[in-house]
């Protein structure tokens, strides 16, 4: 069914350090073992968690036993002592890792710490779940050429970490990246907009329609997320179009405000120089003459 050493070889290979959605993770194995020997009592400075794909065991964990089957899973904690025994034909799928706790990303990792060190040791009947079909993607398959790309192993198992916060702890542990990636991407298309409809007049109401959110919303995630309003956001967006044609293209100076969306040159040369310090003229001379960084 699966290339039991390559699959881990060639996780351990190519991911071994997993980033994404707030969160990453510092891998220190994979493994993938078709008749796992019962071990002796140990523990470990960091998480591991097993996936039973076959056969059957008992996980033992702060005097109480698991019984180990197809579809089980179990979460090793930190510095806990831990055995499996009793094993017949045990095919596990195990992965050991820690969440990085760099500065921004502390919150996002503390909370997914917390959420595992409070959650369950065990759980079963998880084959149709998406965990396991997400585990067994990352295996090696014996049939050549059914292996999901290189490319996207990091991604598919950065997944499959993120997702046993959800499946093992309880809900209020959990933190969820969704609004405040939501609203990446809705100043990030309010932006685009802007870009590319500068030369035509804009209001809020109009850009928000074009978002399909209200204006209430647009206003509030602006300013929470870029700490703008949205005239302000607006004449920044003119201002960095005008400065880019005034340091590439010999386009007249009227016909920059124009397409920048200034109703006037002389109001495009007053706003502009009250942002840059200098007059549209004499920035394009200055950037000729390479006094100025475009």
């Amino acid at each position: 069914m699966y290339q039991w050493e390559k699959s881990a070889d060639r996780l351990n290979r190519f991911a071994g350090f997993l980033q994404g959605n707030g969160l990453q993770f510092r891998i220190h194995y994979w493994g993938a073992d078709q008749d796992l020997p019962a071990n002796m009592v140990h523990k470990h400075s960091f998480f591991e968690i097993c996936y039973v794909n076959g056969g059957s065991g008992v996980y033992e964990e702060g005097g109480r036993r698991y019984s180990l089957y197809e579809g089980a899973l179990f979460c090793s904690h930190p510095s806990v002592l831990h055995q499996i025994k009793e094993v017949e034909k045990l095919e596990l799928f195990f992965v050991a890792f820690e969440a990085v706790q760099e500065q921004e990303r502390s919150v996002e990792a503390r909370a997914y710490e917390q959420a595992l060190l409070n959650g369950s040791v065990w759980l079963d009947n998880l084959s149709e779940l998406p965990v396991a079909q997400l585990w067994k993607s990352l295996m090696l398959p014996e049939e050549p050429g059914k292996a999901v790309p290189l490319s996207l192993l990091p991604q598919l198992a950065h997944a499959l970490l993120t997702s046993f916060a959800t499946l093992l702890g309880p809900a209020e542990n959990v933190r969820e990246p969704e609004i405040s990636s939501n609203a990446a991407v809705i100043v990030h298309r309010a932006k685009l907009y802007i870009r590319d409809n500068l030369s035509q007049p804009l209001t809020i109401p109009q850009l928000a329609k074009a978002l399909n959110v209200s204006e209430r919303q647009l206003s509030r995630i602006l300013g929470s997320s870029i700490h703008e309003s949205f005239s302000v956001l607006l004449r920044l967006e003119r201002i960095r179009f005008a400065e880019a044609m005034l340091a590439k293209s010999e386009m007249p100076i009227k016909e920059i405000a124009e397409r920048a969306g200034f109703s006037s040159v002389h109001y495009f040369t007053r706003v502009f120089a009250k942002m840059k310090g200098i007059a549209p003229a004499a920035y394009r001379e200055a950037i000729k003459m390479n006094k100025i960084k475009e």
